[in-house]
């Protein structure tokens, strides 16, 4: 496992302008952003018609708009830590009428609590920016807690050994499509500093054997799109 981290402060980082300008940027960021939510919801196909879904991270709404739609009956949870993209969420869905639908709690995962378990739950580009072995392990047990036995669960997150030959080639890559979006050289080195300074990168290796010990059988890799991947899984029964 790499050193641990200065702790990332998402609630800070992902304030009211961040907020506003979210959707659009992480369009440029992860150029498959959109793709990822359709393939993902192909692990969801077999949940149950009325599925209780957790969205761990929900940011400004886009999974649980993507999912609502494909679902007609499923009921949400979206948990963020950002007091301003909880609200960005909370507006999305209201105005898209799924008010009824979705639940949100403002705060940390690990401080949530839910009178029933989940049929399944997403985490999507979450845990890259939680730094150190321990706090990571916490974060994935915390989804692991709320979930019923044989859950469905699709983590998504930035990943890499920064030592692996393929690292660098990758982000120069993916670095390389970032900056064809048009995106002005200031924005560029403040990203780059971004990376370099608050994702806590780790090693597939490694990320499986945090999801084993959280209690989660043995992940599948759906997606990967430069260093973007994702896997679905499910809980331990």
């Amino acid at each position: 496992m790499s050193q641990s981290r200065d702790a990332f402060d998402a609630a800070a980082h992902f304030d009211a302008a961040s907020a506003m300008r979210y959707d659009r940027r992480i369009r440029s960021f992860c150029s498959s952003y959109d793709a990822l939510h359709h393939i993902s919801a192909a692990w969801f196909e077999r949940l149950p018609a009325r599925a209780e879904f957790l969205c761990a991270g929900a940011g400004t709404g886009a999974e649980i708009l993507a999912l609502g739609r494909r679902f007609p009956f499923w009921r949400f949870t979206a948990v963020d830590v950002s007091r301003d993209m909880t609200k960005a969420c909370r507006d999305r869905v209201v105005a898209a009428g799924m008010a009824d639908r979705v639940a949100c709690f403002q705060g940390r995962l690990q401080e949530f609590r839910s009178a029933t378990s989940f049929d399944a739950a997403s985490s999507i580009f979450v845990s890259h920016f939680i730094a150190g072995r321990e706090e990571k392990l916490a974060y994935f047990r915390a989804v692991s807690s709320l979930l019923k036995p044989g859950a469905s669960f699709v983590l998504a997150d930035l990943f890499g050994d920064r030592a692996s030959r393929e690292f660098e080639p990758l982000l120069h890559a993916w670095l390389a499509s970032y900056a064809s979006c048009e995106v002005e050289t200031p924005e560029l080195e403040r990203d780059r500093a971004h990376i370099d300074n608050d994702i806590a990168f780790i090693s597939e290796r490694e990320l499986f054997d945090l999801l084993n010990e959280a209690g989660f059988d043995a992940p599948i890799r759906f997606y990967q799109t430069f260093l973007f991947g994702g896997w679905a899984m499910t809980k331990r029964h």
